[in-house]
């Protein structure tokens, strides 16, 4: 009984800590102006390599259109972007980074603003419900954990039908033949699913489909 009764305090209170986080978490993208992109990737993407760079073209290419950008604020891909943003002067706040306690990553040295959480569901929440389009790099378990999320919640109707862009055409062919030969083919997903997002190395692809959302 006594130890039923511990794990609902610390149940509860850890639901109480969410809470806080969160509505602490709104006050401070709220800040960031409209509209946003979100952009996510792996962390350890280094900057020899092409989706580095290209991932600080669209950083630069967002704020030229003042589209502000929203990452994970860490090294990698949310580096580059973060980098990229910087390179064009702005007087307001237009790059934002949300991390998380205990991961080991420190915030990178061109994140605009940046607050960590305890929790990666807070996080993501928060990446997820301020962005008019989602730019998705090449990445491990987290970055399909963001991307999964995202259509998920599309699919489901719980949140609105904006752009998702996949950049690597290469890194997630295995990823789309997955989805084509076993997801479709078994029923799991429907064809039309697939159109929930887009497959391009072209940035002035992604930056035209961005452009075209943010105009609405």
């Amino acid at each position: 009984m006594i130890k039923r009764i511990g794990l609902c305090l610390r149940t509860s209170w850890g639901l109480f800590r969410v809470y806080l986080q969160t509505v602490y978490g709104i006050i401070r993208v709220s800040k960031l102006e409209q509209p946003i992109v979100s952009i996510f990737g792996s962390a350890r993407i280094s900057g020899d390599t092409v989706y580095f760079k290209k991932a600080h073209a669209l950083g630069k290419r967002l704020i030229e259109l003042n589209i502000s950008v929203l990452t994970g604020g860490g090294p990698g891909i949310m580096e580059a972007a973060s980098c990229g943003a910087i390179d064009i002067p702005h007087g307001k706040t237009r790059m934002m980074g949300i991390g998380v306690t205990d991961l080991g990553e420190k915030p990178n040295g061109c994140v605009q603003e940046f607050f960590a959480l305890d929790y990666f569901f807070a996080r993501k929440w928060l990446l997820t419900r301020f962005s008019s389009a989602f730019v998705v790099f090449p990445g491990g378990f987290g970055t399909l954990d963001e991307l999964t999320e995202v259509l998920t919640l599309i699919q489901t109707k719980k949140l609105d039908r904006v752009p998702i862009v996949l950049i690597g055409v290469e890194y997630w062919q295995p990823f789309m033949a997955w989805l084509n030969d076993e997801a479709v083919k078994h029923g799991i997903i429907s064809e039309r699913d697939l159109q929930l997002f887009t497959l391009t190395d072209d940035l002035e692809q992604v930056v035209c489909v961005i452009k075209e959302r943010c105009k609405e």
